[in-house]
């Protein structure tokens, strides 16, 4: 699956680029600002975004999630120490096709939700994603 990833803080970036990289994703792109996301994202068109919910200089991600949603129709998966607020869960079910991963980040609720994002897309267009081998596992073609 096409990631981008919208993060102000360039290690959690790095971190999180190696972290689906090694899931067999690919980054398509990285952004540390509303407008740098809203631009990239529009430029890339990946299958699905990852964007901190706060990003620097007061900027916001779900603001820039709005402005991408006028555009396209990608999943957002927001990452923030905020989860767990009644305001932040009420604005992502608001926005729709989003979904919250705890900071730091749950490395298995986030793989879970990738998952389940390029299932869907899957089931909605079979050619959408190419299946992608898991890491560690053995294909078919790799055992004739």
């Amino acid at each position: 699956m096409r990631l981008a990833i919208v993060e102000d803080e360039v290690i959690l970036t790095m971190a999180l680029t190696l972290m689906v990289e090694g899931w067999g994703h690919e980054v398509v792109g990285t952004a540390d600002s509303e407008a740098s996301a809203v631009a990239m994202v529009g430029a890339v068109r990946p299958d699905a975004v990852l964007m901190d919910i706060r990003l620097g200089h007061r900027e916001c991600g779900m603001t820039a999630a709005r402005v991408i949603r006028r555009d396209i129709d990608v999943p957002i998966i927001f990452c923030t120490a905020d989860a767990d607020s009644a305001a932040v869960q009420r604005d992502v079910r608001a926005l729709g096709n989003a979904h919250l991963v705890d900071k730091p980040v749950d490395e298995m609720q986030l793989e879970e939700i990738l998952r389940s994002i390029e299932q869907r897309a899957r089931a909605h267009d079979p050619a959408a994603l190419p299946e992608r081998p898991i890491p560690g596992v053995a294909t078919p073609a790799d055992t004739s």
